[in-house]
């Protein structure tokens, strides 16, 4: 049995598994080559708001929840708990890590936010990651939160309880915020431009039924709506379109045990050929950093298939999750 300080400070796995470079050569080619208010509350008075004026019209009063404002253009949703986190780590390396997540949507209300915040979702776009497409969402103790006035300015809402506010002037980059959506003091949600028509037509309409929807479980989860490649990408690397052609959807959850961390994965195949090929692919995969010096790394990864689902469940100890996350190499 390890001490339990090291199966805690394992739990810093969970944003290497939802974000990428800390997990190493292991298991991140696979993600990349497989993905390739209450009703009635009153929303809070923050600063900037000057009593901007609801369309005409009924005002709308439902309630809508943090993931609802999540469309389902964004192909990969990734929730973390961060009180979990905390609860596990402490405040102050708990909400590093976090930050280190969300390094490319800086912001100075999501750094306000982020201590407050008890789960954060993030959506994505994979096919635009460079560019930035993004929809954050932080949920917790947002009463007295404030968008500085001097760079935002109320904007109408016709949702009972909810509060909006657009950048003034033009926005610097595709990844910046352009709109913060406060849901009461429970929730607030910083929406980079290209998705502002989007998040105002679910705020309008409802949810979208497909939109992403990791488990509410573990440190961290993640719920991934595959798409296949560029038609350019697709001829240059046919084998690998082939393999995301073949994928639909992936969903997984990071969680601590009393040996590290455990992941389990499932990957839903198109058909049952399709999670076939994802299935040889993952099996390849561990079989390659087996002859390695990684090796411990995959000591404990299950690669089953059952029809068009292929399960994964992988147990990571402690001090290869430290190594990883320490840039160390585990070996």
């Amino acid at each position: 049995m390890r001490a339990a300080a090291d199966v805690r400070a394992a739990a810093g796995l969970a944003i290497g598994l939802a974000i990428g470079p800390a997990i190493g050569p292991a298991i991140g080619p696979a993600l990349i080559a497989l993905a390739l208010p209450a009703c009635g509350d009153a929303a809070p008075r923050l600063a900037g708001d000057r009593g901007a004026q609801a369309p005409a019209g009924p005002r709308v009063v439902r309630r809508v929840e943090p993931a609802d404002l999540i469309p389902a253009d964004l192909d990969l949703v990734v929730r973390v708990d961060v009180a979990r986190m905390r609860a596990g780590l402490g405040q102050a390396a708990a909400d590093a890590l976090a930050r280190r997540a969300l390094d490319e949507a800086p912001d100075a209300l999501l750094e306000s936010a982020l201590p407050r915040a008890d789960v954060v979702w993030l959506g994505l776009r994979l096919a635009d990651l460079e560019e930035g497409d993004r929809v954050v969402v932080l949920e917790g103790r947002m009463a007295g939160l404030a968008p500085d006035p001097d760079r935002w300015e109320a904007a109408p809402s016709s949702q009972g309880g909810v509060s909006v506010f657009d950048r003034r002037g033009s926005v610097d980059a595709r990844a910046d915020a352009a709109r913060v959506v406060a849901l009461g003091d429970r929730a607030v949600a910083l929406v980079s431009a290209v998705e502002v028509s989007s998040v105002a037509r679910v705020l309008r309409d409802g949810p979208d039924a497909r939109r992403g929807d990791p488990a509410a479980e573990g440190l961290v989860s993640l719920d991934l709506r595959a798409r296949r490649l560029p038609p350019r990408l697709e001829r240059r690397f046919p084998s690998i379109g082939a393999l995301v052609a073949g994928v639909e959807r992936v969903r997984a959850v990071a969680s601590l045990h009393d040996d590290g961390v455990r992941v389990d994965a499932e990957i839903v195949g198109v058909d049952a050929a399709g999670a076939g090929r994802a299935r040889r692919f993952l099996e390849v995969l561990r079989d390659n950093v087996a002859e390695t010096r990684h090796a411990e790394l995959v000591e404990a990864l299950s690669i089953e298939q059952v029809e068009r689902a292929v399960r994964l469940r992988w147990l990571l100890p402690a001090p290869v999750v430290l190594a990883l996350l320490s840039g160390r190499s585990p070996g």
